[in-house]
């Protein structure tokens, strides 16, 4: 028997960033998806590193308190959702706790306050958007760590209506044989970006216009998309400079009527610096709302905050580790005042949160 087919018993005593349970044994740690913390199992060896394994779960042996019944029968092989194997608390306790320790351990924040995180008010068929790949006869979602499509008949987290998309993509004769498919409700913006959360949407950017009130007279915002903040925070500012580098989202954003608006069509990384620039020769001091991709802030975003210093950043981050690393970058110039973790993917992986980095030199604002 060769040490990656090694069968060993554990206990699952964390859940890492990703979804994958931790489990220690004679000095190794041990990343295994689909398990719970508290969950006694035996489990196969499939990659040894120098200080740390991987391994799938093959049976268990007393499962753990907060372990529940998958309702998805693709759970597993499909490598969408890593969570329906817990019950929603838990999955709530665990994504507040991975905000907490990616910003304590990469972010070096000493304390940082994160508040109670926003359940979502509905766990399955939230989903206004999906995407799809057809190959191999299937029509369906990749298999996890793999290109190999598993053919999904329907998925529970989807929107009904974006579930009968699916099936009409899947009948007979219109059926392709290759491709990738987005599937959305009807009434979303064409742009390629856009929240996922149908019951979200609203709270979400509720909550960033009522961390946005305070004192300051401008408004840049970096990767804008289609505007979907925009709009709303534009009646707050004297003045607004949106930046967005994808042409099909700057359309569905311009849509938006409002004459204190103007848009800049530019990687965030290239031109933050300039439209930094300008809203200070206005007067006053200036709020920056970013949303960036997973990879977070470009090299030149951070330099061109850490150059011209606005007075607050809000930060909204659909990834802990990045938004933690950057958050550090900033530390020279910025505190972390407070975090709000908001469940926009519920049954997945994926973290939202909204974090306030204020100015070093300035009083933070109430809470």
């Amino acid at each position: 028997m060769s040490r990656t087919d090694l069968p060993l018993t554990v206990k699952i005593d964390a859940i890492a960033f990703g979804g994958e349970g931790i489990a220690r044994h004679e000095g190794r740690v041990y990343f295994i998806p689909f398990t719970a913390i508290g969950d006694e199992a035996e489990v196969r060896v499939r990659e040894l590193k120098k200080n740390f394994g991987r391994a799938e779960l093959v049976r268990l042996i007393t499962p753990g308190a907060q372990r529940t019944a998958p309702p998805c029968p693709y759970y597993g092989p499909c490598g969408g959702c890593q969570y329906q194997h817990l019950d929603y608390a838990e999955e709530l306790r665990i994504k507040s706790a991975q905000v907490a320790e990616a910003l304590t351990r990469i972010g070096k924040v000493g304390q940082p306050n994160i508040l109670p995180i926003i359940p979502s008010p509905q766990t399955y068929a939230y989903r206004n958007r999906i995407t799809v790949h057809a190959g191999e006869g299937k029509i369906g979602f990749h298999r996890a760590q793999t290109r190999e499509i598993v053919d999904v008949a329907r998925c529970l987290i989807a929107a009904p209506e974006v579930n009968d998309a699916l099936t009409e993509l899947r009948r007979g004769s219109r059926r392709p044989e290759s491709g990738h498919f987005s599937l959305r409700q009807s009434g979303l913006p064409p742009s390629a970006f856009h929240q996922v959360n149908q019951f979200l949407l609203e709270p979400l950017r509720e909550q960033v216009l009522a961390w946005a009130q305070g004192t300051e007279d401008a408004l840049v915002e970096g990767y804008c998309g289609g505007g979907f903040f925009t709009g709303a925070l534009a009646p707050r500012f004297a003045g607004v400079a949106a930046i967005e580098s994808d042409q099909r989202a700057l359309r569905d954003a311009r849509r938006i009527d409002a004459p204190n608006i103007r848009w800049i069509e530019g990687r965030v990384e290239e031109v933050l610096d300039s439209a930094l620039g300008e809203a200070a020769q206005a007067g006053g001091e200036t709020l920056v709302l970013l949303d960036p991709p997973r990879e977070g802030l470009a090299g030149g975003a951070v330099a061109a905050l850490l150059n011209r210093r606005p007075a607050r950043i809000l930060y909204v981050s659909c990834n802990p580790a990045t938004l933690a690393r950057d958050v550090e970058k900033l530390s020279p110039a910025y505190l972390l005042t407070r975090n709000q973790p908001i469940d926009l993917f519920p049954r997945t992986a994926q973290i939202e949160s909204l974090t306030e980095l204020v100015r070093a030199d300035r009083p933070a604002p109430p809470a």
